[in-house]
């Protein structure tokens, strides 16, 4: 692990896409189920998932970041909270929690760069793909 202070992050895959969201966001992770799709919404937002009486917009995280579409029978949410703003993010699996701090992520070499991508580390062998959250709530909710 390198310099500088480490947060937690929750590693989650989407359609074999590795993501890192800080857990410090993560409100709950609750199945996916039937949710109610949103006329004219991007291809990454796939609905309105009811939580206990609070409507959250859902993003398939891999559709986000051009990487496939998470498909299954067992997907999950996992519901986030950015600055009052709650984000429901559609992902295959929760596989595990991993400390990291800025410098362990180097930048992604997309041009050209995708703002809610903080950048690329690794995790078990594989590269993960650091989100932030509070810029795709923002691009979400734009």
């Amino acid at each position: 692990m390198s310099q500088g202070a480490s947060q937690p992050h929750v590693i989650v895959e989407g359609a074999g896409t590795l993501f890192a969201i800080e857990q410090g966001a993560v409100r709950e992770v609750v199945p996916a189920r039937a949710l109610t799709r949103l006329p004219g919404a991007s291809a990454a937002v796939r609905g309105l998932l009811n939580v206990r009486g609070t409507l959250v917009t859902v993003v398939d995280l891999a559709t986000r970041f051009a990487r496939g579409t998470s498909a299954g029978e067992e997907l999950s949410v996992v519901i986030v909270v950015t600055q009052s703003r709650t984000l429901g993010l559609l992902v295959n699996d929760v596989i595990d929690v991993q400390a990291y701090s800025a410098d362990d992520f180097v930048p992604t070499g997309l041009e050209p760069p995708d703002p809610a991508l903080r950048g690329m580390g690794h995790f078990d062998g594989r590269i993960v793909l650091s989100v932030d959250l509070q810029e795709l709530a923002r691009q979400t909710f734009a």
